[in-house]
């Protein structure tokens, strides 16, 4: 998200130096895992539950544990490439990434286990070949000329203070995964106390409805966090809400298409997943009802943890997360299993996300503003232009009076409109089509935002096909004679004058940044 706001900012510069910084920190923080299966693999697995006198079990476990640790590195780089490459306009490159790794997960597994007979060490082997695979595909975006982010060596020095920046933002969202690790330790723990085994089955059996009911909900997480990245760098805040508020409309009309039938075929679920008996089937049955409950309102928890982490609210993320996965169920759970039915235990679920969304609702009203328009408003002219109405003319007027009532000298009042006019004037010049204008849909929103330090930080995003304004230089000295080259001494001139300018191409829009 740190990288999403930089490159919306323009600033091409920080947003490389952030990516090596927390390549760095990546690696760094993978190291223990390594150290950990070089000389303290026993004790992971003794910590996921299998101690040495199980005969069978024991030696499978250290295996699979000992190479997941040892590869650790491996793991989160490839998260780490996915995350930024979808950022740096690489959003099909990390798909294709992502579909062939799981792909060749998948093959390799039979291969390997039931092919060459490798067992556990045959089903962590094909993981990682996936995840090599996931790795070369994502690599290929770093040596390609259309995209902004490189891994910046040269110079490199450690930015602890950025890093602990990064850090904590990457924590917000990523300590959900140790407290449902510590959750479903002691849902095991109390289960298997009051009800045997076959709670445990029924809590498994709950897992996999989750990962499959919650999909649309961490679809539209991945979509909605860049976005709101963008217009909250972008100083729109209202905008950000809307797309929160579409995306919770969104996921939840998608979800109950997908709910509707899982409450109705409960049963054939419970048997799909190896639960056969009908005692097994009823308890399943009633467990899986109940939890489908909790999953509209998980979603939206979800989804607001999200939008907090990437409208920089990292310590409410946290507190979405402490209080979904630890604060509020633990107690759920056991007061719950006093009443001795089993049943009574799986609406822990429904009761934890609604207590968790009442309170943190509460405290984002009393104690922050993050809903809120925010203070920039006041400094933000939007305007634009379609293929139906290019009127510059009106847009300059905005731009002059927006300028002055900033109190801009008249040399950077000067600078802005010509920025603004000479821009505008080749993008309709050279995308929007001249023919058929009855048909054409294309747009430039323009905004301009007058910053504390006194420059001017303008914002031109347009929907036409790929074009780079400051390509033109490179026309105007091959065309130097024509009247296409003369029209590029414009953009020359602006590029000379702007502080800092970047282009790219994101999410199927031209962006592009100029600060004067």
């Amino acid at each position: 998200m740190v990288c999403t706001q930089l490159l919306t900012a323009g600033d091409a510069e920080k947003a490389r130096e952030q990516f090596t910084q927390v390549t760095v920190l990546n690696l760094l923080i993978s190291m223990p895992f390594v150290l950990q299966g070089l000389f303290g693999t026993p004790l992971a697995v003794r910590l996921l539950g299998a101690s040495p006198d199980q005969v069978l079990i024991y030696p499978l476990t250290y295996q699979y544990a000992q190479i997941l640790l040892l590869l650790a590195p491996l793991f989160f780089m490839n998260m780490l490439l996915y995350s930024y490459i979808r950022v740096d306009s690489g959003e099909v490159r990390a798909s294709v990434g992502f579909v062939a790794g799981t792909a060749v997960d998948f093959v390799l597994n039979f291969v390997f286990v039931l092919g060459f007979d490798l067992g556990v060490r045959g089903a962590i082997l094909a993981t990682v070949a996936g995840q090599i695979l996931s790795i070369l595909i994502y690599s290929g975006h770093f040596f390609g000329k259309k995209h902004i982010l490189r891994f910046r060596f040269k110079g490199f020095r450690l930015d602890l203070r950025e890093m602990r920046r990064c850090f904590w933002i990457g924590l917000s969202g990523s300590v959900r995964y140790a407290l449902i690790s510590v959750l479903l330790l002691i849902e095991n723990h109390v289960l298997l106390r009051h009800f045997a085994s076959r709670s445990v089955a029924v809590l498994t059996l709950l897992t996999n409805v989750n990962d499959a009911a919650f999909s649309p909900f961490e679809g539209t997480l991945s979509a909605l966090q860049p976005l709101v990245s963008t217009f909250i760098a972008e100083h729109h805040i209202k905008e950000s809400r809307d797309t929160l508020r579409r995306a919770c409309i969104t996921a939840s009309l998608l979800t109950a298409v997908l709910l509707i039938p899982a409450f109705v075929f409960a049963p054939q679920i419970c048997s799909l997943f190896g639960i056969s008996d009908p005692s097994g089937i009823k308890a399943g049955t009633t467990a899986v009802r109940i939890f489908l409950v909790s999953i509209p309102i998980a979603g939206l928890n979800t989804l607001y943890a999200g939008f907090a982490q990437a409208s920089g609210h990292e310590k409410q993320t946290i507190l979405m997360t402490a209080l979904r996965t630890f604060i509020v169920p633990v107690p759920c759970l056991f007061l719950l299993v006093r009443l001795n039915s089993m049943s009574a235990v799986w609406w822990m679920y429904p009761v934890t996300e609604t207590v968790s969304l009442l309170i943190f609702l509460i405290f984002m009203v009393r104690y922050n503003r993050m809903f809120s328009e925010g203070g920039d408003e006041a400094r933000l002219l939007r305007t634009g232009l379609t293929a139906e109405e290019p009127d510059i003319a009106r847009v300059l007027l905005e731009t002059e009076a927006f300028c002055d009532r900033w109190k801009a000298s008249v040399k950077q009042r000067y600078y802005v409109t010509l920025t603004v006019e000479e821009i505008c004037s080749a993008i309709i010049a050279n995308v929007f089509p001249k023919q058929d204008v009855r048909r054409n849909t294309h747009s430039i929103q323009i905004t301009l935002f007058a910053k504390e330090n006194g420059d001017f930080e303008l914002r031109l995003r347009d929907s036409a096909a790929s074009f780079n304004p400051f390509d033109m230089m490179t026309k105007m000295i091959r065309n130097a004679e024509n009247t296409d080259g003369l029209d590029s001494i414009g953009i020359l001139m602006v590029k000379k004058k702007a502080k800092q300018f970047l282009y790219r191409r994101y999410l199927g829009f031209n962006v592009l940044v100029i600060t004067v």
